[in-house]
């Protein structure tokens, strides 16, 4: 009973004040809640360009913020997939999406989810994701572009969708996603390989 009161008014601080996560945090299941504070506490322990220690989470005073709730969830969820936890890896990544605030951070976002998709060799989900961002890419891709130096970057959900349509036969759809990105600028590692497949 103490310590029930006690949490009901203890000062609720950190980073979880800080990012206006408190609220959504306290909806949570307990074991949920658990796996959010303990990919916090490990990636405070293992990554030393983190900012934050363990006792950043819930409490005292944090005013420097270079995370977004997106981008910090998306953290924690590189942290479990570091340690090869796909399953929470998905579920942080997928929590991270909720959050997003534009096109390029969902694109972040996703771009992550897809690598743990290629990780597990989830065909399904990635090609529902690598969908998703391509939707996306004409709301993103300019500042994308400029984050890269004015150059534009590979892109992976581009890469894997060209591949997963023609592993599925549809050999017109990857040629036709495969010039229309070329035309964005956007660069294939294999392209002429790849195109010479497809027009065979």
């Amino acid at each position: 009973m103490i310590g029930r009161v006690f949490r009901i008014f203890r000062d609720k601080g950190g980073v979880l004040k800080a990012l206006d996560l408190w609220a959504w945090y306290e909806s949570l299941e307990p074991s949920e809640q658990k796996r959010i504070k303990y990919y916090f506490s490990l990636k405070s322990i293992k990554d030393m360009r983190f900012p934050f220690r363990a006792k950043h989470f819930d409490a005292g005073d944090v005013s420097s913020m270079d995370y977004t709730r997106a981008t910090f969830l998306g953290t924690l969820a590189q942290t479990a997939l570091l340690e090869g936890k796909h399953q929470d890896a998905e579920w942080l990544y997928l929590k991270a999406l909720e959050f997003a605030e534009d096109a390029y951070e969902k694109h972040l976002i996703l771009n992550d989810l897809l690598l743990l998709y290629q990780k597990i060799r989830d065909l399904e989900k990635m090609e529902k994701y690598a969908l998703m961002d391509l939707e996306l890419f004409e709301e993103y891709k300019e500042r994308l572009k400029e984050k890269k130096g004015g150059i534009m970057p590979q892109l992976n959900s581009y890469e894997l969708m060209v591949y997963l349509l023609e592993k599925k036969g549809e050999r017109e759809r990857a040629l036709e996603l495969l010039e229309k990105l070329r035309t964005e600028g956007v660069p294939h590692p294999f392209y002429e390989e790849v195109k010479n497949r497809l027009k065979k």
